[in-house]
């Protein structure tokens, strides 16, 4: 066997509607190459990151779909500027809740990646790996506390997983358990909350959140960590400034 062959890996996901999961893609940017009518309907559409096939399945509900594909891609920014923009032209707007939407990037321990997820509920995990491995900056003599731990499992629910409701909960029971943290970590915790809050359509609770941000001190603004919670900060004070208030 010849190991050295090139090859490709392309996802069969389901759908509700053959139409609407074109009209996304194609939305996006994507390529139509073929479509079936009988004896049942199928199609594929291609994008330089990735080729997509669909076939029908009524009884399918996005909500509870489980359907993923990892893609990666070597400059992840570029990809979710294009996706946004082709969104922007097709929808006015970028669709960030429900069935279609698109997550913004965010780093993680392994990788810098959005999710694209369709009408179908399909979720596409786009990602660029870091250059080496992003490692938490943690004192050896200092121990981890339960609100550390709930903060890091609740920023991967959030934008690893996209489950804001679950990030939702152990965070508030983090905030709830809290003792005597760093005013670096606690203002984290608030942009991150506000964030998740924003994303449920809670707007007094970001609001809040994002006062109890600003209200505590940066202690290191040049820590890399900080820095990301500080330029989040900013972003969601656009949003509510703004007043996008509604999808």
């Amino acid at each position: 066997m010849n190991t050295n062959q090139t090859c490709s890996i392309i996802p069969i996901f389901p759908c509700k509607s053959i139409d609407e999961q074109l009209d996304f893609y194609q939305a996006l940017g994507f390529e139509l190459t073929y479509r079936q009518a009988k004896p049942n309907l199928y199609a594929c559409v291609r994008h330089p990151i990735i080729e997509l096939h669909f076939f029908v399945l009524k009884a399918l509900e996005p909500a509870n779909s489980y359907s993923m594909c990892y893609v990666h891609v070597p400059d992840v920014d570029a990809v979710y500027r294009e996706f946004c923009n082709q969104l922007k032209k097709t929808y006015g707007k970028i669709p960030s809740k429900g069935f279609p939407k698109i997550t913004r990037v965010n780093d993680l321990a392994e990788d810098r990646r959005f999710n694209l997820v369709d009408p179908a509920g399909n979720r596409l995990l786009i990602g660029q790996k870091h250059d080496r491995p992003k490692l938490i900056s943690i004192d050896l003599h200092e121990t981890v506390t339960r609100f550390r731990h709930a903060y890091d499992i609740a920023y991967k629910l959030a934008y690893a997983k996209d489950e804001p409701a679950e990030a939702a909960r152990v965070l508030d029971l983090g905030f709830a358990k809290a003792g005597e943290e760093s005013s670096a970590l606690c203002f984290q915790a608030c942009v991150l909350r506000a964030d998740i809050a924003v994303s449920m359509n809670d707007w007094e609770l970001a609001v809040t959140f994002v006062q109890k941000a600003e209200s505590l001190p940066q202690n290191d603004p040049g820590q890399e960590d900080v820095s990301e919670a500080a330029y989040r900060l900013l972003e969601l004070k656009m949003i509510l400034e703004r007043g996008y208030l509604a999808d």
